[in-house]
């Protein structure tokens, strides 16, 4: 997946060696050499190209770094599990009925899932039922098989063990049913009805892990804005901390962390334009990949922040279908992902080898939306322009960071 079809085309680019050294330039803070400007646009472009590359540089100076390190032997583990799952004739059932919105049977899915196989085919069927769809357009449920599958591949669980492998294949569960399913009483659960969902659907033993993977406070600013809107209110940003306050007065109390972090995030927050998306963003950047870290460590159980490794990956490996913003925040994404596991100092093998493939791979992407702009032959110096104000986007990820260690909060 790291060379995936799209990077492999552009290697084919009689340019592509040489945007390359422009990129290695410009990122490491250097007006690239005349030689290759030269190479890449001709000798009547050159020149301007360099004064353009150079003046950028020079007025975003403040905002470049140290250049990131590739580490091109970086581990290719969950990109090589999701082909050799691929090629199984078990993975392959499943998902040609789960792509047709056909349930499997229990028996077909058994070698996955074990015993919890029927837990799986009623929540899957929850999915279907409640049209729950990608981006793309194909049912929810083909994602969470094929992320379930990938980790039943690497061994996260024992050979006789189904765990890890369960809460993969479930792990939206809660963030994409709560608001579209209803309960006994014909009312939709919530994020209220957490709790209740899990009793009814999935085993006591999975409990736990669920809970960690589920991004609860993209629940809560759901709420907290269903609120507004009901109140016909504007959604700005005083709105959002009152609903919070609001919610935190009646809501039961093993809400109250969840909220109160929320509205600690946001307070200092300056939020212009689309509140609700920034908020959630903040929230996830800040709160939720973070305490997922914080959580594994302590309970030095990392299983479940390798599984959200594998989704992000999955995620990840059809980003070239998204529009530029989705892809730029998919890498950005896995590079808060790897951030706060590096803070971890773990000698886990596993989640070490997790944290070095998705930052080889978001590195890797974010080098290569440059080197397709610098590709263009037309409108080069638009394309130049552009193409570094997403360098900067993508700084978090093609600058280090300082490292700190990530210390649990009392």
């Amino acid at each position: 997946m790291r060379y995936n079809s799209s990077i492999q085309q552009l290697q084919l680019d009689p340019g592509y060696e040489t945007a390359l050294r422009i990129v290695s330039s410009v990122v490491g803070g250097n007006a690239p050499a005349m030689t290759d400007l030269v190479d890449l646009y001709g000798v009547q472009q050159a020149p301007i190209m360099h004064g353009i590359f150079g003046r950028f540089l020079d007025e975003h100076r403040e905002q470049m770094g140290t250049p990131r390190p590739h580490r091109y032997n970086a581990p290719t583990e969950i990109s090589d599990a999701r082909s050799h799952v691929e090629d199984s004739p078990d993975y392959q059932r499943l998902q040609s009925k789960v792509l047709f919105n056909e349930l499997p049977e229990i028996s077909e899915m058994e070698a996955f899932f074990g015993p919890y196989a029927e837990q799986v085919r009623t929540i899957f069927g929850l999915f279907l039922h409640s049209n729950r769809q990608r981006k793309c357009g194909i049912t929810s449920i083909a994602h969470l098989n094929r992320v379930g599958a990938v980790v039943r591949r690497l061994g996260l669980d024992a050979q006789d063990q189904y765990v890890y492998t369960t809460v993969a294949a479930l792990h939206d569960a809660l963030e994409d049913l709560l608001e579209h399913v209803s309960d006994k009483h014909g009312n939709l659960y919530g994020v209220r009805g957490y709790q209740a969902f899990l009793n009814r659907y999935i085993s006591p033993e999975l409990h736990a892990h669920m809970r960690m993977i589920t991004n609860f406070y993209d629940l809560l600013l759901a709420m907290a804005r269903k609120q507004i809107e009901s109140e016909d209110k504007f959604l700005s940003k005083e709105n959002l901390l009152y609903a919070l306050e609001d919610m935190y007065k009646h809501e039961r109390v093993d809400i109250h962390p969840y909220i109160e972090k929320i509205h600690y995030a946001l307070e200092d927050a300056v939020l212009n334009g689309e509140v609700f998306a920034q908020a959630k963003w903040l929230c996830y950047c800040e709160l939720y990949i973070r305490e997922m870290a914080i959580f594994t460590h302590t309970a030095r159980n990392y299983r479940t922040y390798e599984i959200k490794a594998v989704d992000l990956s999955d995620n990840a490996h059809g980003r070239d279908a998204l529009a530029l913003d989705a892809r730029v925040k998919n890498l950005i994404k896995q590079q808060i992902y790897v951030n706060y596991g590096s803070m971890l100092n773990s000698t886990w093998h596993g989640l070490n080898n997790r944290v070095a493939e998705l930052q080889e791979d978001a590195l890797l992407h974010a080098e290569h939306i440059i080197v397709q702009d610098l590709l263009q032959r037309q409108s080069y110096m638009d394309f130049a322009i552009s193409t570094m104000k997403k360098m900067l986007a993508l700084r978090t990820i093609l600058f280090q960071k300082e490292k700190k260690v990530v210390r649990e909060t009392k």
